[in-house]
């Protein structure tokens, strides 16, 4: 059977599992109580999260978080966001065909809904910016989101191009990684290093070709997150050096000596010594601009650029994301994705009843072996790997 089919196949299971999680799960959900761990009514964080704790249905961080809400920081809350918004709305003008090449801006461009709004954005308010789209095939890319980006630069007539790197590059990361998450959890370990590569690759190509600008889609609690700042730019001595790479290794816990050969470690961005003339901005558009993320849709529905049946979340991910979810339920109990997302839900950039619904059942569904059997099996297939080698044997998942 070929990639191709097995690819959609997955995509067929995942809109399966969405459909479910959306539909079905919210009438049923009372008939498993004692098989869910009880949530935060708020931010749906679960209470296995170290250092969460249940009051009244209300956790200790939502509890924190709204304690901060006072007037006095709201208002200087919005002078800052007012205050990166104009910053950020003068380097994109002074950079509108100015480039030193046939571009001014690479755009790391997924296919999801925060890419695709940042790309619709950048074309209606910045025209003149000569912007070449960049999207990634690693072999366990969404379908979905691989096909809906090229249909979207075509419509666009912008250049795109689809980056495919050696197939052994992303095998040889899934297969390591998948296979020592511990109890870190899958989001610091193997989507850290996945999120963190598909960066170095766009940091590399804009030097080779000479483009100023690197303009990704994740937004506010994504960065605050993976990088523990909240500024549109990222600090420009750390693209000059080797600390975006030492960050990932020290946070993942994995060093790159370990995982890949010589060549492959090239792929990793290390700015020393290189020309600080050519060596690209990276600039994270929606932590300036932080749009309503329940507009959002709407709005690309409206200019027929991204269907609603194609936006959900799940969907447009990863391939191996299903993978990850099952080991984190069977190591550490709860998806290592929730204090992200959580954190979104209380800046109201996410949609808690979506992925109440969306933990709930993932964590039903890894514990009863169900659902996510088929994803888990074709993934695990195209990586080489077993069940019994991610530590996913019939009695190993976590009560």
């Amino acid at each position: 059977m070929g990639n191709d089919n097995i690819d959609q196949q997955i995509v067929n299971e995942i809109r399966f599992f969405d459909f479910v999680a959306q539909k079905i799960w919210p009438r049923v959900r009372w008939l498993f109580g004692s098989l869910i761990t009880p949530r935060c009514q708020r931010c749906t964080i679960s209470s296995k999260v170290p250092e969460v704790i249940l009051h009244d249905g209300l956790c200790n961080l939502c509890q924190a978080h709204e304690a901060r809400q006072n007037r006095a920081e709201q208002v200087w809350h919005d002078k800052y966001i007012a205050h990166q918004a104009k910053e950020l709305d003068q380097l994109l003008k002074d950079h509108e065909n100015k480039g030193r090449g046939r571009w001014d801006a690479l755009v790391l461009f997924s296919g999801g809904k925060d890419s695709v709004y940042m790309l619709s954005r950048l074309k209606k308010d910045y025209p003149r910016l000569r912007l070449l789209l960049m999207t990634w095939n690693n072999g366990f890319y969404s379908k979905v989101a691989l096909d809906r980006a090229k249909e979207i630069a075509a419509k666009l007539d912008l250049d795109h191009i689809v980056f495919k790197p050696s197939s052994s590059v992303y095998k040889t990361l899934y297969r390591y990684t998948l296979q020592n998450v511990a109890m870190k959890g899958s989001y610091q370990t193997v989507d850290r290093l996945d999120g963190t590569l598909n960066q170095f690759l766009g940091f590399y190509y804009a030097y080779q070709m000479n483009i100023p600008l690197v303009l990704s889609g994740v937004d506010f609690a994504q960065e605050l997150i993976m990088q523990f700042h909240s500024y549109y730019r990222m600090p420009f001595e750390d693209m000059c050096s080797r600390t975006l790479l030492d960050r990932m290794e020290r946070r993942s816990g994995f060093k790159i000596a370990d995982i890949f050969s010589e060549e492959d470690q090239k792929l990793f961005w290390d700015g020393t010594g290189k020309d600080k003339e050519r060596i690209p901005q990276y600039i994270l558009p929606l932590l300036a601009w932080r749009p309503d993320k329940g507009a959002v849709q709407g709005e690309l529905e409206r200019q027929g650029i991204l269907p609603k049946r194609d936006s959900s979340p799940i969907l447009t991910n990863n391939q191996v994301l299903g993978v990850m979810t099952a080991i984190d339920i069977k190591t550490i109990g709860y998806c290592s994705f929730e204090p992200e997302f959580a954190e979104m839900i209380r800046f109201k950039e996410n949609d808690p009843v979506y992925w109440r619904n969306v933990f709930e059942l993932v964590e039903l569904a890894a514990k009863q072996r169900i659902l996510l059997n088929k994803i888990i099996s074709k993934v695990l297939g195209k990586l080489g790997l077993t069940a019994d080698q991610v530590g996913l044997s019939r009695n190993a998942i976590r009560k």
